[in-house]
């Protein structure tokens, strides 16, 4: 009796079993294509959180790191310390200028890569500070983190710009501005000195460099300390790009990764919600740095 039931089942298992292989299958069908609308939309998210750091939250930071820097000029000034040569840390204060015509008072940075604009405007270490014998040359976003030298090339001939240092108060006259294939302003004559503001300008993305020239009317000019660089390395020269960022960089997207794999893991055992309350902060203060260490790549003068 039993081998006469038997015959029967056997044909209902197999169809059964095929039934289930065929729904798993079409269940499996749509990952692929889900897994890939999902990591565009992550990324274009990404892409558009990028673009609000470095145009809106960026011009927070940027004045947050202006404020910190020009309390630490005013005592180096007040203490008669303010670094006057050669042997001037990275990104440290350098000098105070001050644009009346543009309402413009920003704290000089050494050095003009794209981590030390993302703070302020920066002096080329190959030049020499301003006041000083030569000419000093200054870098400025034009477009991300405040960008502080937007205006500048609205500046009309006449205008005037003042530079504080260690050594004294310094006041310039505008000469003019200049882009690609304009004339070179008259050589410097001897013991004088001229300031050279350097930034991007272009629509939508800055792209063509533009400079303004300026030479001292008042303050004693004062000599070149000397000690400095021949030349400045490309990732300070215009446009240029700071690729040192890159292993920190990785160092925090692996961060990020874990954390998310940890909110993902939590997610299913404590709840969405809550997994979401405890790892967002985290999450948020890796993007930033994550946003940071990308910021600081882009090329110096956008």
């Amino acid at each position: 009796m039993t081998a006469v039931d038997a015959g029967p089942v056997a044909p209902r298992a197999k169809a059964h079993a095929a039934s289930k292989v065929r729904e798993r299958v079409k269940a499996e069908l749509p990952i692929r294509p889900q897994l890939a609308a999902d990591a565009t939309r992550l990324f274009a998210l990404g892409i558009a959180a990028f673009l609000i750091y470095v145009l809106m939250l960026g011009a927070l930071q940027f004045n947050r790191a202006q404020d910190i820097a020009y309390d630490e000029i005013r005592a180096e000034l007040a203490e008669a310390t303010a670094p006057l040569g050669a042997g001037i840390a990275l990104g440290g204060p350098v000098a105070v200028l001050d644009v009346p015509g543009l309402d413009l008072h920003q704290v000089i940075r050494e050095g003009t890569t794209g981590t030390v604009l993302r703070d302020g405007p920066g002096h080329r270490v190959d030049t020499p500070l301003p006041g000083q014998v030569g000419v000093s040359v200054l870098y400025g976003r034009g477009l991300t983190f405040g960008a502080p030298f937007r205006s500048m090339p609205k500046l009309i001939e006449g205008s005037r710009i003042d530079v504080t240092t260690g050594q004294g108060k310094f006041g310039y006259r505008v000469l003019g501005v200049r882009r690609a294939g304009d004339p070179l302003p008259e050589a410097l004559a001897n013991g004088a000195s001229r300031l050279t503001l350097v930034t991007a300008e272009g629509s939508p993305v800055p792209s063509a460099t533009v400079y303004l020239d300026a030479e001292l009317i008042e303050g004693q000019v004062q000599p070149d300390a000397g000690g400095r660089v021949a030349r400045a390395p490309g990732s300070q020269q215009a446009f240029g790009s700071d690729l040192s960022g890159v292993l920190p960089l990785v160092l925090w997207l692996e961060a990020l990764i874990v954390v998310l794999a940890a909110v993902v893991w939590f997610r299913g055992r404590i709840g969405r919600w809550e997994a979401y309350l405890l790892g967002a902060p985290v999450l948020l203060a890796l993007l930033w740095r994550v946003f940071e260490q990308v910021a600081g790549m882009l090329p110096n003068l956008v």
